[in-house]
């Protein structure tokens, strides 16, 4: 062709008559100029080391589609989108990339069947839990970005395509299509499709509200109530099936809040279990129920947990890709030799959960685009500061954090016109002070081990955390 490109990490030359220095060859790196000044950095190089293969993984998977893999296929696959879409709108202003996106499964979709891409190339055997991106995908918009004049504009055929699903699963639970690719134990369909099914009924119940389409609200309201009791009677209430994965059962169930709040520490107690059983303590999660497990586990106090897996260098996991060499993500957790793909973006919502839950910026689900939005930074033993920016539609936000020799001082930004939802966990009795750039100190005040929390306008501010001495 006149023109093409690929990824690579050697380059051979032959039939040269001379020995060529490096010089005598240029290589440009090419993607989407998504606009890309989120940061993310920490004490840990490892870490750091993990963020800057999951960015570079993302850049080289960005050429006009978000692909799944640029050296082979190149396809824009819905499943990569759902697994790590987060991922990516942590890193870049991906608004108008995923836009374009959502357009292209608008081309793709067929009226009786699920197609796996946009571009449509073919390929329809995965059923669900791929072409789900459509809806997915513009809910993230609406999420990050408080895109709703997208949602007035494909409402209409947002109906059509729910209208398609419940066709194509008449009884609700998803018998067919690939389930959680690439996990080290698998996970039946019938769990993966169902949940994103689910998903997709609150979303329409969302954006039913949006539209103020009331007759719409109740009907997704009642699928998505009869979803969750399906999921529950099948995976739930019987005793565990244990051939199925038991981290991705637990992290999924959790993720989706479909185990009751009253039973909900018993499921996440099982899932610190089942993560402690894994091989080397670790992860056994696909395409899926990896950002399931990191973001379900976190949020269920095991932020520590999930950090040390991250942490550590051994098989399976990100720092083992790094210790092998690898500059970019696998396909799959064990390095594949010419079957699968080394630079695929599916296990990147490791880079999610760094911004989640390190630096703690997340948003307020029910005030979209980042008008109200939560920071609950983590400070897990063995880490010893946070350096973080997200570029929200508000302006920046600013959250970092060290550690000192009797306590922990945050440092942080909230834009204007914003609210923050401060939170952070307390392992001690503190001295809490709260410091608002130009004002000086304008709060403190004394607390037992828990939780603090404080919710902040429009400013810059210095939390101070000491240890109390008794």
């Amino acid at each position: 062709p006149d023109f093409t490109f690929h990824t690579f990490r050697y380059m051979e030359v032959a039939g040269l008559s001379y020995r060529p220095d490096p010089s005598d060859f240029v290589g440009w790196a090419l993607n989407t100029a998504v606009e890309g000044d989120n940061v993310f950095t920490c004490s840990s190089a490892l870490i750091n080391q993990i963020q800057a293969m999951a960015v570079r993984t993302f850049r080289s998977n960005l050429q006009s589609i978000q692909s799944d893999c640029p050296a082979r296929e190149r396809f824009g696959y819905g499943g990569d989108l759902n697994a790590v879409a987060e991922a990516y709108v942590y890193n870049f202003d991906m608004h108008a990339f995923y836009r374009k996106t959502i357009y292209d499964w608008v081309d793709a979709m067929k009226d009786t069947s699920f197609v796996d891409t946009a571009p449509f190339v073919g390929i329809e055997y995965c059923g669900i839990s791929w072409e789900a991106a459509f809806l997915i995908t513009q809910h993230l918009l609406l999420r990050y970005y408080d895109d709703v004049a997208l949602i007035e504009a494909l409402y209409p055929l947002d109906l059509k395509w729910m209208e398609k699903v419940a066709k194509i699963h008449p009884n609700g639970i998803v018998e067919s299509g690939l389930a959680d690719h690439e996990a080290l134990q698998p996970s039946p369909v019938q769990l993966t499709g169902t949940l994103h099914y689910l998903q997709c009924a609150h979303i329409m119940t969302i954006f039913a509200q949006l539209m103020n389409d009331r007759p719409n609200v109740r009907k997704f309201q009642k699928l998505a109530e009869r979803l969750q009791t399906a999921v529950q009677q099948k995976f739930w209430n019987p005793p565990v099936d244990s051939s199925v994965n038991q981290q991705a059962l637990h992290a999924s169930l959790l993720y989706h809040q479909v185990i009751p709040r009253s039973k909900q520490r018993i499921a996440a107690e099982a899932l610190r279990r089942a993560m402690a059983q894994g091989p080397e303590g670790h992860f056994t999660t696909g395409i899926f129920t990896t950002k399931y497990i990191l973001e379900a586990a976190s949020r269920h106090g095991l932020v520590d947990d999930v950090f040390n897996i991250v942490q550590s260098t051994a098989f399976p996991g990100w720092g083992h890709m790094i210790d092998r060499g690898a500059t970019t993500l696998w396909e799959t957790w064990k390095e594949s030799d010419n079957v699968y793909s080394n630079c695929h973006p599916m296990f990147g919502s490791v880079s999610e959960w760094v911004y989640r839950w390190l630096a703690g910026i997340q948003p307020d689900e029910t005030h979209f685009g980042f008008q109200k939005f939560i920071l609950c930074p983590h400070a897990p033993q063995g880490l010893d500061s946070v350096a973080c920016c997200y570029r929200s539609p508000y302006g920046v936000i600013r959250s970092n954090w060290k550690k000192t020799s009797v306590g922990v001082i945050y440092d942080f930004e909230v834009p204007r016109s914003t609210t923050a939802r401060f939170q952070i966990p307390v392992a001690f009795a503190a001295i809490v002070r709260i410091e608002k750039q130009g004002e000086g100190e304008v709060a403190s005040c004394r607390i037992k081990a828990g939780t603090f929390h404080h919710t902040f306008s429009p400013g810059v501010y210095k939390i101070t955390v000491t240890r109390q001495r008794i």
